[in-house]
């Protein structure tokens, strides 16, 4: 092959990494040993949603463990083949209650794998207690930025690693007033500049009514998302009804003046866990694929909103709730076949 066309052909790889926005994907990691969530995928009707590494006993019940190596080795690979470029891994302080540290397998697993420079990571918090106490946040932002160090750890607009921050309207109060929230967020920033990992670049993932919510100003959120963008009446829905809604969702947060991540939903629906509320019919993989297409396509035409040049998927693993990326046994990794193919063949 002569330099001229090895050139060209690197030049045309990178214009097409860079045609497509990364893609990332929520990580939940309740799939620990004796875990309370396996027994919801139980009844036969629900076996389809079991990841490739669940197990159906004899007696019918079932075995979700996906706290080992191997697996997570397995998930890196796959994730890596279906151009997920990143998992935002829910983070729970180990002081959240007796239990909370056992959903923190996930990236702990991951940072330890030495497949790990193929897919990149980053933190998704949740307002409340979830984030610790209050008192030792100090503490707790040392971790974030010793986590930021990674160089794994995601980055956009630049140097600046991404977060994102879910159930928001529980900030105040756990810190206690506006202006605590504002001063807790504020130390973050300058701890991670200080430490030379750039200023965060943080998503509030909030519901469209919160949307001139009075702490979205105080932390200084620098974008708008959403963990799941579902919405409805209650009821059997199409999947096009999702993607409906999760438009729905970009453009109002567009509307706001502020900066949007979109989601995507790969799924919702919530009925092994006894939710109320609507739940979605299951996409196709192609249909998942076009979703994110079209999250694409949105980015694209609104570059100034969207800087940070990421889709945010509902989920690689909330398969009792209803959005997965994951391989399944009954599917395979259809839905991640289809995403890389999608990808691949992106044309802005």
């Amino acid at each position: 092959m002569s330099i001229a066309l090895l050139l060209f052909l690197m030049n045309v790889g990178a214009d097409r990494a860079e045609a497509c926005p990364s893609i990332g994907a929520i990580r939940w990691d309740g799939w620990f040993p004796d875990n309370p969530w396996e027994k919801n995928l139980a009844p036969k009707e629900w076996h389809g949603r079991l990841p490739f590494y669940g197990k159906i006993a004899e007696d019918g019940s079932c075995r979700v463990c996906a706290d080992s190596r191997e697996v997570m080795d397995r998930e890196i690979a796959y994730a890596k083949a279906g151009g997920v470029a990143y998992w935002a891994f829910c983070y729970y302080h180990p002081k959240s209650w007796p239990q909370a540290d056992s959903y923190n397998y996930g990236w702990r697993r991951y940072l330890k794998s030495e497949h790990k420079k193929d897919v990149n990571f980053c933190l998704l918090l949740q307002g409340g207690s979830h984030m610790g106490p209050a008192a030792e946040w100090a503490a707790t932002v040392g971790e974030f930025v010793t986590l930021f160090k990674e160089p794994t750890y995601q980055r956009v607009c630049g140097n600046r690693p991404l977060i994102y921050v879910f159930a928001c309207e529980h900030l105040i109060p756990h810190f206690g007033s506006l202006e605590a929230a504002g001063k807790a967020f504020a130390l973050l920033r300058e701890e991670s500049q200080k430490a030379g990992t750039g200023d965060p670049y943080i998503v509030a993932q909030i519901w469209t009514h919160q949307i001139q919510a009075d702490f979205l100003d105080a932390v200084r959120f620098d974008a708008l998302g959403a963990y799941s963008a579902h919405g409805g009446k209650g009821g059997q829905c199409l999947y096009a009804q999702l993607v409906e809604s999760n438009h729905s969702y970009w453009e109002q947060y567009k509307a706001s003046g502020r900066e949007v991540v979109p989601t995507v939903n790969a799924g919702w629906d919530g009925r092994p866990r006894k939710y109320d509320g609507p739940w979605y019919e299951q996409g196709t993989p192609s249909e998942i694929a076009g979703a994110i297409k079209s999250a694409f396509d949105w980015i694209r035409a609104n570059v100034s909103v969207s800087p940070a040049r990421t889709v945010l998927v509902y989920a690689w693993n909330e398969h009792d709730e209803g959005g997965w990326l994951c391989p399944t046994l009954e599917e395979g990794a259809a839905r991640l076949d289809a995403i890389r193919a999608m990808r691949d063949a992106y044309k802005p």
